[in-house]
């Protein structure tokens, strides 16, 4: 993947399932931003679901929230090229 995280923020990936697998992202000084999931891209089709870390309203969830949105957006875009994807629902 050519995609390139800021030099504050990690992605860990994991296998949920023979499947399916997911990113864990962390940014150096807010924790853990949020996951992005990736179910079986078969037919050309995808099934990718983002979520943010923390409790909706709280001010450190909308702070991961900003950094995480574009990260995870971005993220999807080159997962949906480098699987050659048609489609893809992507939730979150």
């Amino acid at each position: 993947m050519s995609f390139q995280l800021p030099s504050n923020v990690t992605a860990q990936r994991k296998s949920i399932s023979t499947t399916s697998y997911e990113y864990i992202l962390r940014h150096a000084e807010l924790g853990q931003l949020g996951q992005i999931m990736l179910s079986v891209c078969a037919r050309g089709n995808c099934k990718i679901t983002s979520l943010v870390n923390g409790m909706p309203g709280e001010l450190l969830t909308e702070r991961r929230r900003a950094v995480f949105e574009p990260l995870a957006r971005t993220l999807a875009a080159e997962i949906m090229l480098t699987t050659n994807s048609r489609h893809a629902v992507i939730t979150g």
